[in-house]
């Protein structure tokens, strides 16, 4: 996988996805399961997140905000760039412009190579899109300092590794505390929606 290129990458997604069986591996016990039509039901509003490989010190890397602090569901959360749908764009040029807008990665930078399977993330009622692309030359970054407190670039290799999956009690309020499985990078953990879209990547990648 090191010495992967692009079309390597776009080889692993044309293949069928792995979907919820693999999605749920990284699931809170708590989480509810709801059938497609009720979902549509609820009529989620729709956002795109991109999965950005591209290397450093000759390494695969993913990038990733630490959401700022602030009074709502997901906050102070790890993520994947990307953020909510407007008016007249498509999905995929969602997660490009909430990239460079979160980040500071320019669309021109990166070529998508696919797509996993959507998220649907309850306490928020957002249906998430993950798109998958690759910086195939040098790439740096500018946080968006009103929504994002720090950029976080880890190794692929961390996520493949079994050991670094670990149950984690988080605290949802005041009141609430759950043990949910995570990622733990640097005493951080990774759960939720990103965890579940990182199972599934990671299903695709073990399937190579």
């Amino acid at each position: 996988m090191k010495n992967w290129k692009s079309s390597d990458f776009e080889m692993l997604f044309k293949k069928p996805l792995p979907g919820e069986e693999a999605q749920l591996k990284m699931a809170p016990a708590y989480r509810a399961k709801y059938s497609p039509s009720e979902i549509e039901k609820f009529n989620p509003k729709v956002a795109a997140v991109l999965i950005l490989f591209y290397k450093q010190n000759e390494e695969w890397h993913l990038v990733f905000t630490e959401r700022m602090t602030y009074k709502g569901v997901h906050s102070g959360q790890i993520s994947f760039p990307g953020g909510k749908q407007e008016i007249g764009e498509d999905l995929k040029q969602t997660a490009l412009r909430e990239t460079f807008e979160e980040i500071g990665v320019s669309p021109d930078l990166v070529e998508l190579v696919g797509s996993l399977s959507h998220v649907y993330i309850p306490p928020s009622n957002f249906s998430v899109y993950p798109f998958v692309g690759i910086a195939n030359s040098e790439i740096s970054f500018k946080k968006q300092d009103d929504e994002v407190n720090q950029i976080m670039e880890i190794p692929l290799s961390f996520f493949l590794s079994s050991e670094n999956v670990a149950p984690t009690k988080i605290k949802l309020s005041e009141d609430i505390e759950f043990s949910v499985p995570a990622y733990v990078y640097r005493k951080k953990p990774i759960w939720g929606a990103t965890a579940i879209i990182l199972s599934e990547l990671v299903a695709v990648l073990e399937n190579q």
